[in-house]
């Protein structure tokens, strides 16, 4: 046959020709009936050649589909002259995935737990597990429109690398900088499991150079993670990270003092374990002394940072020196000259994988079974199921007509029409089942239905369980990566919150709420109805129509700090009933109550991260590069390379108010370009900050002591 055609081209008819063979098919007739391998010479000589050429490209195709999950298996035959020869096949039962069964409401928990993904890493993994679990339940195929979304992200860069070691069993070496340091030093360890909580990714290891067990936040990896390909080592049986992520934050509390002005700082009045100090030492007219309970150093070093000048930590000297150095360094890159560079750079992007033979392989693997599934799907939704482009579609369609059983003739070959902007397609049988779940697959939507289980409410919890047996069988031997990676997508302290706004949301009730809007530190009284709720990483929200404002917005749920029934929920002036983010919510309105100032609004009438309006500000930012990476997904932001190290960010804030307290968490990472009224306000409430810290030392005569 001729070898002019495209190498997927290849692999494709490879596959159907052992997955549509009961016996099985030897290399001889693989060659001389697989389009793309080398047709016979005309010479002994010249056959010589071509025939080691095709073992090689044999060899070659057979490993690429063997690690793409695709078994192959082989036996020893008698030829008819009587010689040994070896035949391959595909057996469908270890190809397809099997038939499954799920009630319709099992598979919206699977959608919602796949959904989880969709700004992260394994997003196109958890997509991808759930068509083929679909499709083999029999069910229908949609979007998830219940009550409660939430969506992780895997903004670290370390996290891909990271992953993919944990996957393959293979150690990895990176710069560290552990709590409290101010250098970085290269730790060499086994990555067992990676795990979410408190809106931070960690991950559990063996430190190979000090022999013990160790867990690292990947915020505080300086440095690529680089994997030790030629190696490997076996992973601890019974290793849960979940028993992990419920052990952090359960030490022993720290305690400290921190001042602020009188009838201020709500937040971290009303945080859990604050309370009134006394017989402190520490005096000043109009301002209180607060002793609060942390775990986190760091955590409460950001959160006091960026209360700025309306906060001083007075004790211990480790996290005044801690807020006083963020809040320094944070000064100090805001005054700095800015970079003289035109912004017209390509976007700073992370260095994607090049996309070869094997990824359209995977999609036109996966795109057949889809298309068997819904016959008459429009084109638009194949371009978006699969992300391409309408150029890309072409090119798989055209791939997809001259693929089939050996022979190759009419009913051998796929026939894919397009009628009207429909597709369909004919004579897939061969390729009509999903082939098997692959490790990221599996992983994700496993992980992502065991995070689920701890979100309040128990109305699903049959689904839910029905759902992770299913898929655990599914599975198989990859079920193991859903006890190597875990989320806690939900704190303990608003469980209590979510079961109330869930509650109001099903019997259609408002609510009578106090909420402190952060940013402006002010306690405002409000009636809502709630619709929805949805979660970013580690932070709750709940959408719903504000009577106070007349518009639809979003609240953060922690930020709530009383709630009560207000009676039936009724319909707003200028509201409309449906709207696109499910049953009975309103189509209008923005996010503005944000604790963030409205730089991001995870609800969304349809679950997108960033929802713009005319009043809101755009902001240019510089930061160094892991920073950026970090802050763009966030803040929905354009990156841009400014050179040095140095990248530029470009995105839109509700209330400007929110960026010198972002600066300040940021300790000198970041700071803000323009407009220049804005970066002026945070030059000056920055100094201001120093200022005081600096003045309160001097009339104190230092920092007293804790008291207890």
């Amino acid at each position: 046959m001729s070898t002019k055609i495209d190498a997927t081209e290849r692999l494709l008819n490879l596959v159907i020709a052992l997955l549509g063979t009961k016996r099985g098919h030897s290399k001889g007739y693989l060659r001389e009936n697989i389009n793309g391998y080398a047709a016979p010479a005309a010479t002994a000589a010249g056959e010589a050649s071509l025939q080691v050429s095709f073992e090689r490209m044999f060899e070659r195709d057979k490993t690429t589909l063997q690690e793409l999950g695709i078994p192959i298996s082989h036996a020893d035959t008698e030829a008819m002259d009587g010689s040994e020869q070896v035949l391959y096949r595909i057996k469908a039962e270890e190809y397809q995935v099997p038939e499954i069964r799920l009630d319709e409401a099992a598979v919206t928990m699977l959608s919602i737990a796949a959904n989880l993904w969709a700004e992260a890493t394994l997003g196109e993994a958890a997509q991808s597990a759930l068509r083929k679990i679909s499709s083999r339940a029999g069910t229908g195929w949609y979007d998830d429109e219940t009550t409660a979304r939430s969506r992780i992200r895997t903004a670290e860069p370390s996290f891909h690398p990271l992953w993919t070691a944990l996957r393959n069993h293979q150690p990895v070496t990176f710069s560290y900088r552990r709590a409290g340091a101010t250098e970085s030093r290269a730790r060499t360890v086994q990555p067992w499991g990676l795990g979410n909580k408190y809106g931070q990714w960690y991950l559990a290891a063996f430190d190979v150079d000090k022999g013990v067990e160790r867990n690292y936040r990947l915020s505080r990896i300086t440095s690529e993670v680089r994997i030790d390909t030629a190696g490997t080592f076996l992973r601890p049986a019974g290793f849960s990270i979940i028993s992990l992520l419920a052990q952090l934050g359960t030490g022993t509390p720290q305690s400290g003092l921190i001042a602020v002005p009188q009838g201020t700082a709500h937040w971290l009045r009303s945080r859990a374990g604050t309370e009134a100090a006394t017989g402190t030492g520490w005096r000043r007219e109009g301002w209180d002394v607060l002793r609060v309970s942390y775990r986190e150093p760091e955590l409460m070093a950001d959160d006091a940072a960026s209360l700025g000048a309306q906060a001083l930590v007075l004790d211990p000297p480790t996290l005044r020196d801690a807020v006083v150095t963020r809040l320094s360094n944070a000064a100090q890159a805001a005054a700095a000259e800015p970079p003289k560079t035109v912004w017209d750079h390509p976007p700073a992007t992370p260095r994607r994988k090049k996309s070869d033979s094997r990824d359209r392989l995977i999609r036109l693997l996966s795109m057949v079974p889809y298309l068997v599934a819904n016959p008459g799907v429009s084109e638009a939704e194949v371009l978006a199921e699969f992300g391409i482009t309408a150029k890309q579609w072409a090119k798989d369609k055209d791939t997809l007509n001259v693929t089939g059983l050996p022979g190759y003739f009419h009913g051998d070959l796929m026939d894919v029409t397009q009628e009207a902007g429909q597709i369909f397609i004919r004579d897939a049988e061969t390729l009509a089942r999903p082939l098997r779940l692959t490790q990221e697959e599996a992983c994700s939507v496993l992980v992502g239905l065991q995070a689920l289980s701890a979100v309040p409410g128990t109305a699903q919890a049959d689904a839910l369980a029905a759902a992770a047996t299913s898929l655990s069988a599914v599975a198989g031997r990859d079920a193991w990566l859903a006890d190597a990676v875990g989320l806690e997508i939900v704190d303990g302290a608003d469980m209590e919150k979510i079961a109330t706004l869930q509650g109001a949301i099903a019997e259609g009730r408002a609510l009578q709420a106090t909420y402190l809007v952060r940013n402006r530190d002010e306690l405002t009284e409000r009636r809502i109805d709630p619709y929805r709720l949805f979660s970013m990483d580690a932070a709750w929200y709940v959408r719903a129509w504000c009577h106070t404002a007349g518009e639809l917005r979003s609240f953060r749920v922690d930020q709530f700090k009383t709630m009560h029934d207000a009676g039936p929920r009724v319909g707003g002036a200028g509201r409309q009933d449906v709207g696109q983010g499910g049953a009975g919510e309103p189509a209008s309105g923005r996010a503005a109550d944000h604790a963030s100032g409205g730089a991001a609004d995870p609800a969304g009438s349809a679950g997108h991260v960033y929802h713009p309006s005319p009043d809101d500000v755009p902001v240019e930012l510089v930061a160094d590069s892991v920073t950026a990476q970090r802050l763009a997904p966030a803040y929905n932001a354009e990156l841009f390379d400014l050179g040095g190290g140095s990248v530029g960010l470009r995105l839109l804030v509700g209330q400007t108010a929110m960026l010198p307290g972002l600066m300040a968490r940021l300790g000198g990472h970041a700071a803000v370009l323009a407009p220049e009224s804005v970066r002026q306000e945070c030059i000056d409430r920055l100094r201001d900050a120093v200022k005081a810290y600096i003045a309160d030392g001097e009339t104190a005569g230092g920092v007293p002591s804790n008291d207890g």
